[in-house]
């Protein structure tokens, strides 16, 4: 008879491997679901990026691939499945699997027994633009909304990305780099939201709260090392601004990618991004750091504001279709106050500066018909119809949200007797809502101001935001003790819009009535100079050319099918009402504390 300390021994022995037999399988179930992606320059000249997606750790029976239509901060369908070619789809063994196309640019794989597949296809890169893509001799631009696949049910999931260039090429990336070529992104939202571009670039980099940040150029040589230096403290000024309100950057690194030519499509000026923004400006001998760093203000206070204060209708975005949310005026409207206002507090600007922004926003609202009609609210949820094309009546929410960012600050600081402001706003927004994982609505936002001011600001809402009734000026701006000034103004008007094309300015609509129809102008008509200045390499001039000849003529040469005409085009006269702000001579001593707090915090 066997010893029953040794049976015992190995009883346990016999269940122990048993029990790790049993548990092998669920151990190898459990790895997490990722896709690697290799992104090629497969040619310059075709201008054709070859992708692979290798989707790894599959456990269901059918899984659905799917590519953006739109990018977000864009507000346009742009259908990026137009440009792929190619698109094949096979398992481990290279035998092919054919998807079904369910919706558009969404594809089914049945997938059961399979853990592993792997998807192919060239993109055609022939558009240099902020929501587009580009393969050109030198360098290679793209977002991650125009190339990666987002696998349904693993928005979660990470992704690596290898990119293979010609020899020589230096990469710039939003991602994290782990390595020369490769990159990582924890989930897909902040892969699709992460330019790259590859190529011959100047690359400037400094830090700002010991983190890194780089400006990337493009040409190489347009922008001088002297004016990238210089920018770059400029940038590093705004960041600790914006930074302060807050308690600091979130994020490992920011990039700032510069285009000193123009967009080949209505996609230019600039674009956020969760960690970088992408900005077209003038060519690099126009350009300088004090021209540019408005736009750059503007772009880089969306990193908290829409890229993680974000309006319920875009939590989470939606890639498959336009998100429609009344709440732009906040997300663009306050990043366009903000943008001005960290000028200010960096240093960079001028009270005197600030103020005027402060009376152009009014302008800007108080000098459009639509105003009377149009609401904040419902230009936020209308800017999918003509948010790069022109229509025939409207208002920017940018303008109307800029002008209330100002009001509902001062106001605030009135009716907490200096304790809160705008800032406390957003700060509250950021904490409870971003860090929670969740977008916030109008009435969120009521709310918060409710809480900080004590006071209900349900009616200036439903007056001034849902509503279209005139702000109480006079009153709000007397909290700070400025009076509101009506000026005239005498702008000019040709009566035509002008789109960007790669051959140069396009004319766009003609109006009724106007001096452009009236010399027989055409949509479609591609303009090449007023007055001798060239539109497409001194726009600047030109523009400031057409703006002295108020009431008199300019010599506009274009092209139509191919053929070059000269037409005399009237300069007509447009006479605006503008406003000034001026501080009242006998402010009182509250309306002095609330001026103080206003332009001073932060500072």
């Amino acid at each position: 008879m066997p010893n029953r300390t040794n049976l015992s021994r190995i009883l346990n022995l016999i269940l122990s491997t048993v029990f790790i037999l049993s548990i092998a399988p669920a151990v190898v179930a459990q790895k997490k679901f990722h896709i690697d992606y290799t992104v090629a320059i497969a040619s310059t000249e075709a201008q054709l990026f070859h992708v692979t997606a290798d989707v790894q750790n599959i456990n269901e029976p059918r899984l659905e691939l799917s590519l953006p239509t739109w990018t977000p901060g864009w507000y346009t369908v742009e259908n990026y499945f137009k440009n792929i070619l190619r698109f094949k789809i096979t398992d481990a063994k290279g035998a092919r699997i054919e998807p079904t196309m369910i919706r558009q640019q969404t594809w089914l794989v049945e997938t059961k027994g399979l853990d592993r597949i792997k998807v192919e296809f060239d993109y055609r890169a022939d558009v240099l633009a902020l929501n587009q893509a580009k393969i050109t001799g030198d360098f290679a631009f793209f977002t991650g909304t125009e190339l990666f696949l987002m696998a349904a049910n693993h928005r979660n999931s990470p992704s690596t990305v290898r990119f293979e260039t010609p020899a020589g090429w230096q990469i710039a990336s939003a991602l994290k780099q782990t390595d020369t070529t490769t990159f990582t992104a924890p989930d897909y939202d902040t892969l699709v939201d992460s330019p790259t571009e590859m190529g011959n670039f100047d690359l400037t980099e400094f830090e700002v709260e010991k983190k890194p940040h780089y400006l990337v150029t493009n040409p190489a040589g347009a922008f001088s090392k002297d004016k990238a230096g210089k920018f770059a403290e400029m940038l590093a000024k705004v960041a600790k601004a914006d930074g302060a309100i807050f308690g600091g950057l979130p994020y490992e690194k920011y990039v700032y990618f510069y285009f000193f030519t123009q967009a080949e499509s209505n996609a230019g000026g600039a674009l956020e991004h969760n960690n970088s923004f992408v900005a077209f400006a003038p060519p690099g001998q126009f350009a300088t750091p004090e021209m540019i760093i408005e736009t750059a203000s503007h772009e880089f206070f969306h990193l908290w504001n829409v890229k993680r204060i974000r309006p319920a209708e875009m939590w989470p975005y939606d890639y498959s279709r336009e998100n429609e949310t009344p709440l732009l005026w906040v997300s663009e409207g306050f990043t366009n106050y903000y943008g001005n206002l960290a000028l200010y507090r960096a240093g960079l600007h001028t009270r005197e500066q600030f103020i005027a922004s402060v009376a152009g926003a009014i302008s800007g609202v108080e000098g459009n018909e639509a105003r009377a009609y149009i609401s904040p609210a419902n230009s936020s949820v209308s800017t999918w119809v003509g948010y790069d094309t022109p229509v025939a009546f409207g208002i920017s929410y940018y303008t109307q949200g800029q002008n209330l960012g100002a009001l509902l600050d001062l106001s605030i600081i009135h009716d907490s007797a200096g304790a809160s402001r705008l800032d406390d706003v957003m700060r509250t927004l950021f904490r409870d809502f971003y860090h929670k994982g969740k977008g916030f609505t109008t009435e969120d936002m009521i709310g918060i101001i409710n809480r900080l001011t004590r006071r209900d600001y349900h009616d200036f809402y439903r007056k001034y935001v849902s509503g279209v009734e005139v702000p109480p000026y006079e009153t709000i701006l007397g909290y700070a003790g400025y009076n509101v000034e009506t000026v005239p103004q005498q702008s000019f008007t040709i009566g035509m819009s002008v789109e960007s094309t790669p051959q140069g300015p396009m004319v766009g609509r003609v109006f009724r009535n106007s001096p452009a129809s009236r010399v027989g102008l055409r949509g479609g008509d591609q303009l090449v100079s007023v007055d001798g200045y060239d539109f497409k390499t001194e726009s600047p001039k030109a523009l400031a050319r057409i703006e002295e000849r108020i009431g008199k003529s300019v010599r506009l040469a274009f092209k139509r099918d191919g053929r070059d005409k000269i037409v005399e085009l009237p300069v007509d006269a447009q006479n605006d009402a503008g406003y000034r702000l001026i501080e009242k001579p006998n402010a009182t001593p509250d309306q002095l504390r609330v001026r103080e707090a206003w332009l001073k915090a932060g500072r």
